[in-house]
């Protein structure tokens, strides 16, 4: 019997072993529809696993946090068209075939979904805040005690406004008496959205470079995509697809990118044909489109080593000295609020972890191996709806020295800098590592 139960332990801990060590391909295999990290619907479910124990005698009293707005209808009107365009123009010109028509029956359902409802979140969007502040307030109940005030800032967007109010709306049915207070204003969306005319930082300049992949980075994605082909998949759909291509001015590469990411972000309202995205897509196809989209965006706003990206993460200067001024205050005893709630977007989510370079979330590799980058750099594990970060704040009463520990995505991550136990770290090395980061970012 006692060689049962040992064999079987390590079968257990073999399996493990290799679950943790899954490929990009494996994982996305696993789960198709977040090959679009960015587009995707809440990932982190998926590779959830046990936060640490705090270390005898600590107890949590704070918590300041980051979000991203849950999941939304397409944030333009022009991504929303752009199913519709592709599909209408093919028929016009007489190139669809029949499963092509199929698909623009279906994308014509996710186009007419989407009337007036452009950057509006969706119902998908606030069940996801509201299952994030549950397992929140599970993780953390000390915080959340009678009478404690959680104060909440969002950037102007209805998605934010409205991930905000799902996220307060679910802990106050964990704990009635809680104080809820929540605020939207333009003084302080250089903090939360940082992409503002009260900005001085700010030029759309800045952004279009951190965009632009006329650069060392770009010609190595230029390189690799121009070595790949989809003819066999849009042969399903269309008898000749450069006609089409031609007029909407893309890339054979990104058109075929565009189409396959807009077909899935029906997903984030809640319903999605995966069977006829299968059909059409082959795993092969699908975790190409995705090496594709996340080396762009880590390199547009992730990586520490690219130009654009270090001047665009100046931008998130003020959001981490809000960070930081909030948990001194909470410390200090000087800020009556339990917790400070920011919901925001994903760009300044991405340059705060930029910022942090936590040891799962690497800032700075050699870029020129692009398929190499993206097992280093998982845009879905990263990046997607809902995503968000945690900063917990724990004293003792045998202790003075306050500590504190992230979760980025609900999981534990750690710094590169000595650790009290685990995942644990004194505020004081955080908070100075945290102001040397933005000087070394200022370089």
């Amino acid at each position: 019997m006692k060689k049962i139960i040992y064999i079987a332990v390590v079968v257990l801990l073999l399996s493990v072993g290799v679950a943790s060590a899954q490929t990009t391909r494996e994982e996305i295999d696993m789960h198709p529809h977040i090959a679009m990290a960015t587009q995707s619907v809440y990932a982190a479910p998926y590779f959830f696993e046990p936060i640490a124990k705090a270390p005898k005698g600590y107890k949590p009293f704070y918590i300041t946090h980051y979000g991203r707005h849950g999941s939304r209808y397409e944030s333009q009107e022009r991504y929303r068209k752009f199913l519709h365009d592709v599909f209408h123009i093919a028929d016009s010109l007489n190139l669809l075939t029949e499963k092509g028509r199929e698909v623009m029956a279906y994308a014509d359902k996710v186009y007419d979904a989407q009337y007036k409802r452009v950057g509006e979140l969706t119902r998908v969007g606030f069940e996801q805040h509201k299952a994030i502040a549950r397992r929140m307030y599970q993780n953390f109940k000390p915080v959340f005690s009678n009478g404690a005030i959680i104060e909440s800032r969002s950037s102007v967007r209805n998605r934010c406004i409205m991930s905000m109010a799902a996220f307060n709306e679910s802990l106050k049915e964990c704990e009635p008496m809680l104080e809820t207070r929540m605020d939207v204003s333009e003084s302080f969306q250089i903090v939360l959205r940082p992409v503002t005319e009260y900005n001085p930082l700010w030029t759309p300049a800045i952004e279009n470079l951190n965009r632009s992949t006329n650069n060392e980075w770009g010609a190595h994605l230029k390189k690799w995509a121009a070595n790949h082909n989809f003819e066999e998949a849009l042969s399903k759909i269309f008898t000749d697809y450069r006609p089409i291509q031609a007029k909407i001015n893309s890339s054979h590469f990104v058109f075929t990118k565009d189409l396959y990411k807009r077909l899935s972000f029906a997903q984030n309202m809640g319903w999605q044909d995966r069977s006829l995205l299968d059909e059409i897509f082959s795993p092969e196809v699908r975790h190409k489109l995705f090496i594709y989209d996340n080396y762009w965006w880590f390199n547009a706003f992730c990586s520490t080593s690219t130009k654009g990206s270090r001047e665009f993460r100046a931008l998130v200067r003020p959001l981490v000295e809000d960070i930081i001024t909030y948990a001194d205050a909470a410390i200090e005893g000087k800020n009556n609020c339990a917790a400070n709630l920011r919901f925001g977007h994903d760009y300044f989510l991405l340059h705060l972890l930029g910022v942090m370079n936590f040891k799962e979330i690497p800032t700075e590799f050699d870029i020129t191996d692009v398929e190499a980058t993206c097992e280093k750099w998982r845009g879905y594990r990263v990046i997607t709806m809902a995503s968000n970060l945690q900063m917990v704040f724990y004293k003792s009463k045998k202790s003075p020295e306050v500590l504190v520990r992230f979760l980025h995505n609900e999981n534990d991550v750690h710094l590169p800098i000595e650790a009290v136990e685990g995942p644990f770290y004194k505020w004081n090395d955080v908070r100075k590592y945290m102001l040397d980061r933005l000087a070394y970012l200022d370089k």
